[in-house]
């Protein structure tokens, strides 16, 4: 059950969420424009037969920039400016902790994944692009990625001062995160040894998790190592984003 002071504070967070549209409006709505854009292209590139399905791409990379921007631009930036504001400062003089405050705070951004991954997974359907037999499959890999790259956001947001500069530094990291992650660069254009050291990479696996449930891709893990990355990555930058977490800007180390 959730106590009574977690769920006053899962709400508190929710509001500040909604209110701030410079972070809110954009993450909820980046994911489909890019969609629309990525269609767009899809559907200019002659297919030709026997090659690789370009749309094929278009729902993992939507779902990656989902993900990523509710863990990281709208996670990393309001944190940070709810140090600079001395609302982290208040809470923390109650006993709050440094791991509910975090937990409390993902719910909202938890719902707002769920509900684009739900209507992104319906417009796949719709466009058959993925068998509705994965669906589960995938709803699962994004709160999976949810996870991994929002304790990434949460080490940004729980040092960072600068509400822009924690935004800034979240939407550097998507944004290297989808073009060295096989999305939105194929890893077989690279020499070996870039594609060999990149492919290794937590927020690879992620991505190539996702593929793993599309029909015409060619994942470079098992399935099993898959998980297995992205979840071991996920508990340890979740513990080390509440671990060095800090309530205030000046408070030290």
């Amino acid at each position: 059950m959730i106590s009574h002071t977690s769920r006053e504070l899962a709400l508190l967070h929710a509001r500040e969420l909604v209110r701030d549209p410079k972070y809110f409006y954009f993450a909820l709505f980046f994911p489909f424009g890019m969609l629309a854009i990525f269609l767009g292209i899809g559907s200019l590139i002659p297919q030709e037969s026997g090659a690789p399905d370009f749309l094929q791409l278009v729902i993992p990379m939507a779902i990656f920039l989902a993900v990523t921007s509710s863990a990281l631009t709208v996670t990393a930036g309001p944190l940070a400016n709810l140090r600079t504001k001395g609302t982290l400062r208040l809470l923390g003089t109650t006993p709050v902790g440094r791991a509910r405050l975090v937990l409390t705070h993902m719910l909202a951004r938890i719902v707002m994944v769920m509900a684009q991954t739900v209507v992104l997974l319906a417009l796949a359907v719709t466009l058959g692009k993925v068998e509705p037999s994965r669906l589960p499959a995938l709803f699962g890999i994004a709160l999976l990625g949810l996870a991994m790259f929002g304790g990434l956001g949460y080490l940004i947001g729980g040092r960072l001062s600068s509400p822009d500069t924690a935004a800034n530094v979240g939407t550097l990291v998507q944004l290297a995160a989808l073009f060295l992650s096989g999305l939105a660069f194929p890893l077989e254009l690279m020499p070996d040894a870039v594609r060999t050291t990149l492919s290794l990479l937590p927020t690879s696996f992620f991505a190539d998790l996702m593929l793993t449930q599309m029909s015409q891709s060619d994942p470079a893990h098992p399935v099993w190592l898959s998980i297995l990355v992205v979840v071991s990555t996920a508990v340890v930058t979740v513990s080390l984003a509440i671990r060095t977490f800090r309530w205030d800007q000046g408070e030290a180390g």
